[in-house]
């Protein structure tokens, strides 16, 4: 088993690893991340946001105002960073709702 992870498994057997801590895959990949995960609403939401922050951006630049600019640009990066800090929890209350549970380590079982 992977230290540093938690194993999951459903009731059909299938498993899934989520990494503790902070989420470079979801930080640097975010929606190709979810995609990966095969995670479908994580990745809606993930294109929503990145969407508004795009055309916010573009709003921004092109009244070429300074502190909206820097307000933008802040937000974005607030927003990559969440996406790192808060990957693996959203991923791990996703695979929750889809039935699956930890595995107590060395035993197989379900808990």
């Amino acid at each position: 088993m992977k230290s540093g992870a938690t194993l999951f498994a459903d009731a059909s057997g299938r498993y899934a690893y989520v990494s503790d801590g902070f989420s470079w895959p979801a930080f640097f990949f975010g929606p190709l991340w979810a995609v990966a995960k095969r995670r479908w609403w994580l990745l809606l939401s993930m294109l929503a946001m990145e969407l508004c922050l795009w055309f916010g951006s573009q709003y921004a630049t092109g009244l070429h105002i300074g502190p909206l600019m820097l307000l933008m640009m802040s937000a974005e990066l607030s927003y990559l960073l969440a996406r790192g800090w808060y990957g693996n929890r959203w991923l791990e209350a996703s695979l929750r709702n889809h039935g699956y549970a930890p595995v107590v380590p060395g035993t197989g079982v379900r808990y």
